[in-house]
């Protein structure tokens, strides 16, 4: 099924910011981080990747795990995954 401009328009919009661009490039390659491991890639505060990674999670594009005292994060759409191995870098 195709995509509504509306729905293009957001996933565009969620890959137009640098440092969630970052983590989603970062979990491509990696498959599962914590938020230090994304602060140090984004070069950025931690409190901005947590910030970030809250969207991604309130959109529905990431999952959490948390395993004793560290939260690590996946991405859980495949369909973003699918873009950002298509434009090459995330390889």
């Amino acid at each position: 099924m195709e995509k509504s401009l509306k729905e293009l328009a957001t996933i565009f919009d969620i890959l137009s910011n640098e440092v969630r661009l970052c983590i989603l490039v970062n979990l491509c390659k990696n498959y599962e981080k914590n938020v230090g491991s994304l602060q140090v890639c984004a070069k950025v505060s931690q409190s901005v990747v947590s910030q970030q990674l809250a969207k991604l999670k309130a959109m529905g594009i990431i999952t959490s795990t948390k395993v004793a005292n560290e939260v690590f994060y996946s991405i859980s759409d495949k369909e973003i995954i699918s873009i950002i191995r298509n434009l090459k870098i995330a390889e």
